[in-house]
This record gives C-alpha cells, sequence and structure tokens, in this order.
C-alpha cells in the first residue's frame, strides 16, 4: 500500500507542473501565432529583399499587434514593389485603426485592385465606407464581405444621412437614472419617454421590438449580424424618427431590434424595462462625456472645447473595424493586450474568454460559475464571475476588478486580423469623467488619483 500510494504521489508532482505551465500558457491559437511569427523571422534572414517573404513577415507581426515591427517590414516590401497588394492591406488597416479612414479607403482600393479580392482586405474597405457614410458605396461592396441582408438599410441611409442633429444647446448634459449594473439615462425615442442604457460596444441603437414600434420606428425586413456584448447577435433593421436626450434632438437614427427582455430582466430587476441601448454611432457626433463620479452624459457639439483639469491621465485608443473602440492594456500583470471599451458590460469591469483569464492565473470560483452574466441570455453560452487582481491601462490601474469569464466570445479574438483579448467596462473607470477626443484618438480621464 504504502508503494503504491508514492507511485501515487510522484505522478501528480511529475503531472501537476505540466498542468500548471498549460493552464498558465496562451491559447492554442496565440501560440500558433507566434510559432508562424519565428518562422517568418527565420525564414526573412539572409532574404530581405524578397517581398513575399517581407510580407510573410510583416502579416505574422501584424497579427500579434506588432505594429512599428510590422510597418517597417511592409515599408521595404513596397520599396521594392510599390504595388505589393499585402503591403498596402496592411497600411490600409492600420490607417483605419488610426480612424484615418479616407486613407484607409484609398489604400485599401489600391490593395484590392493589385491582387485577387482577399476576404480581409474586402471588409476592412467596407468598413472604411461605413464609417465615411459613403453609404451607396458600402452596399455594392456588402455582397463581397457576406453583408447583403445589410444593402437595404444602407441604401435608406444613403438617401437619408442619418444622426443629424437638429435641435438643441452646443452643450447638453443627461442626467442617469442608475449607475449600476450598467448605466440608464431617460430619453425620448419617437416621442416617447423610455429609459435606455449607454453602452459605448454597440453602433446604432439596439432596440426591444415593443419599444421600437412605440417610438414609430420604420421596419425593414432585413436581418444581419452586429457586434454587442461580446459576441454577434441577429438584428432587425430599422429607422427611428428622432431621439432626444439632454434636450438634444437627433433625427433619423438607425438601429438594430432584437428581443431584449431576459435582458432587461438582468440588467433593471423588478423596475422599468429598459428599451434598448446608446451606442457609438450617436457619441461620435458629439465629443462627449461620460461621467461616471456624477452619472450623467454630457454632449458637445464638434468644436465646442471640454473642460479638462491638470491632472488628466490620457489613454490612446483605436478604432478597429466599423466602431470598435480599442484600447491597450494588461490583465494581472501579463502580456499587452488590446481590449474594446463596451462601457454597458453588465456589472463588471472586464470580460474576457475563460482561456485568456487561465493564462493570468484567473478562474471561477464553484459558487461563481453558478452566476450568469446579463450579456449569457444573448449569446446562449454561459458566462462565470471572477475577479482580476490588477487590470493597467495606460496610466490607470485597478485591484480587485469584477468581471466576467466567456464575456468575449472566442471567434472575436482574431475578428480583425490582429489579436484582441478583452472587454474593459464601467466598473473599471468607476469615479471617473471619461471624455472621448475622436481627434486626439485619446481617452481623456479625470477623477480617482
Amino acid at each position: 500500500m504504502t508503494r503504491r500510494l508514492l507511485v501515487g504521489a510522484l505522478a501528480i508532482l511529475l503531472v501537476a507542473p505540466v498542468a500548471l505551465a498549460e493552464w498558465l500558457q496562451p491559447d492554442a491559437s496565440y501560440r500558433d501565432a507566434q510559432l508562424l511569427l519565428r518562422q517568418a523571422l527565420r525564414d526573412t534572414m539572409g532574404h530581405g529583399s524578397d517581398p513575399a517573404r517581407l510580407d510573410s513577415l510583416g502579416v505574422a507581426q501584424l497579427r500579434l499587434a506588432r505594429f512599428d515591427a510590422a510597418r517597417a517590414a511592409f515599408a521595404r516590401a513596397l520599396a521594392i514593389d510599390p504595388l505589393d497588394g499585402t503591403a498596402l492591406a496592411a497600411f490600409g488597416k492600420l490607417a483605419l485603426f488610426a480612424d484615418r479612414t479616407a486613407e484607409a479607403e484609398s489604400l485599401l482600393s489600391l490593395a484590392a485592385a493589385a491582387s485577387a479580392p482577399d476576404p480581409g482586405v474586402l471588409a476592412d474597405l467596407y468598413a472604411a465606407r461605413l464609417r465615411l457614410g459613403r453609404y451607396a458605396a458600402a452596399a455594392e461592396l456588402a455582397p463581397q464581405v457576406n453583408d447583403q441582408a445589410r444593402v437595404p438599410i444602407l441604401e435608406l441611409l444613403a438617401a437619408t444621412p442619418p444622426y443629424r442633429v437638429t435641435a438643441g444647446p452646443d452643450e447638453a448634459k443627461a442626467p442617469w437614472s442608475k449607475g449600476y449594473p450598467v448605466p440608464l439615462l431617460r430619453v425620448k425615442l419617437g416621442g416617447q419617454s423610455m429609459l435606455m442604457a449607454l453602452d459605448t460596444g454597440a453602433n446604432d441603437l439596439i432596440i426591444d421590438p415593443t419599444y421600437a414600434r412605440r417610438a414609430g420606428a420604420k421596419m425593414l425586413p432585413s436581418r444581419s449580424l452586429v457586434f454587442w456584448n461580446g459576441a454577434r447577435i441577429a438584428v432587425q433593421h430599422a429607422m427611428v424618427p428622432w431621439i432626444e436626450l439632454g434636450g438634444v434632438r437627433i433625427e433619423d437614427v438607425p438601429a438594430g431590434v432584437v428581443g431584449l427582455r431576459k435582458w432587461m430582466l438582468q440588467v433593471n430587476p423588478q423596475a422599468e424595462p429598459v428599451a434598448g441601448v446608446i451606442g457609438l454611432g450617436l457619441l461620435r457626433r458629439f465629443t462627449p462625456t461620460i461621467d461616471y463620479r456624477e452619472q450623467a452624459l454630457e454632449l458637445r457639439r464638434p468644436g465646442i472645447p471640454y473642460p479638462v483639469g491638470p491632472n488628466a491621465r490620457r489613454i490612446p485608443f483605436e478604432i478597429w473595424g466599423e466602431a470598435e473602440l480599442t484600447v491597450y492594456g494588461s490583465l494581472n500583470g501579463g502580456r499587452r493586450m488590446a481590449m474594446i471599451v463596451q462601457g454597458g458590460l453588465h456589472g463588471c469591469g472586464v470580460g474576457a474568454p475563460s482561456d485568456v483569464l487561465a493564462e493570468v492565473g484567473v478562474k471561477p470560483g464553484k459558487v461563481a460559475r453558478a452566476i450568469k452574466g446579463a450579456g449569457s441570455v444573448l449569446q446562449g453560452t454561459p458566462w462565470a464571475a471572477v475577479n482580476v487582481p490588477i487590470v493597467a491601462v495606460g496610466p490607470l490601474v485597478r485591484n480587485k476588478v469584477r468581471g466576467w469569464s466567456g464575456a468575449l466570445d472566442g471567434s472575436e479574438l482574431w475578428r480583425h486580423g490582429v489579436r484582441r483579448d478583452a472587454i474593459l467596462s464601467h466598473d473599471f473607470f468607476k469615479g471617473e469623467r471619461v471624455t472621448i477626443d475622436w481627434e486626439k484618438r485619446e481617452l481623456v480621464v479625470e477623477g480617482n488619483d
């Protein structure tokens, strides 16, 4: 018996370090990307004048968000071949991330013409046209990026420019009705008073069908996928005649209509139903301040300066895809990660796939696994509550941040050809005033020191 116990103990000692090492490692897809980069570095040595090898190296660096090194590789490739489609596409993607959309469209159009159309290039070109408001051109491209169902709403947007600010002061303030588990504020939607959530992770409005009808929304029969709460959900296209908040009236507001009853019960239980969410598309028409300290949304028309104190901290951001506000930070002292700022993620400061959290040594306990997040009712996959010991983004560092394991769907990690790992939500900014400076591409944060 003693011998068997010794053998069993030895086996545990041998297996445990292996299991621990696997647990604290990046997921398989990230390790594969690292391997491809090492191979590309080896293959390029001694072949610095070969555009194909330089392209392979640049793509491998780009996937891991090593942008400076990728730029150097692609610049060398373009110096050899000015019509190198891969290099043009890469510079187009980087311009798109930097929100230089006209430059991005030009480069991506050249890349698409230089070689056989690549799905990633066309997707970036499509996003650039949507951001530029070139809806007719985007509608022509939509079938090539498997978004043909969106053509009717794009044609409507081309005929009726959206988000027209038609009334209200240059500066407005809309107080919240509630700040937790998501920011909620009262608005007038098509003349009807409604409660809506504020979420930088949505693009256009997302509305429950009941409230879309009450608002007099023009419903289109077409449906497509939109990114919200860490995953893609199917919505019906609609146009809301107008929305008013803080005395500012915005007309012809595009929306996605989807049943939100279960989500409502999570974000405002035993209280007034929440009609839907206000997304980044509306906020981009202003210089917005999301004040988590005073629980209010401030809107300033373009060109109106916003107040900023001497101790403000600044976090650079990028825009990925059509409208995904992205910053860089780390979880629990781990590697640098791209994070999507989705301020409406229910009751937390951070969300990530379980594999990403396991990489930094964070996993839910048995009780936490029984707690479900609001977004899980939309995705159909369970979330589990976690506490992340340290979350750092630029100059901001937070300890013991509440989070959701599983809140970002694994299919989203490589959506734009570059790795991203997590969602940053409102609890991370608790007690702060956060102004989105579109011109400087910075989150200007004031409040907690």
